[in-house]
């Protein structure tokens, strides 16, 4: 009996032993861990014309307004959208989604515009 007790003792020792395998992670490879600066970029067509009119929103504070009004600027009157893609990732943000901008006037909508949302890594 004392042969059984012991046999049954060391066996769940080993097993709880073994079974409690822990490893570590490294924090600074994930993707949460990394922040963005993100991009609302709205294209439309300009009224007989084959320019485009840009409006980039990068935030409300002061600094994020100044930089949506240079780079609108700097993008408006391009007449391409790749061109507007083309410039976006040259200042090292990358694409996330494309929107179609729909407007309704009465009763009847349509697809008026287009929407990039465009992330820049923070680091």
């Amino acid at each position: 009996m004392k042969f059984i007790l012991t046999l049954l003792f060391l066996s769940t020792l080993s097993l709880a032993g073994f079974s409690q395998e822990t490893k570590k992670t490294g924090t600074g490879t994930l993707t949460q861990d990394k922040k963005y600066s993100y991009a609302y970029i709205l294209i439309q067509g300009k009224f007989l014309s084959r320019r485009l009119k840009v409006d980039v929103d990068f935030g409300d504070t002061p600094e994020q307004l100044k930089d949506g009004r240079q780079y609108s600027e700097t993008l408006t009157n391009k007449k391409s959208y790749a061109a507007i893609l083309n410039y976006m990732v040259e200042s090292q943000y990358e694409l996330v989604q494309t929107l179609d901008y729909t407007d309704t006037y009465s009763g009847s909508g349509g697809t008026s515009g287009i929407v990039f949302i465009m992330r820049k890594n923070k680091e």
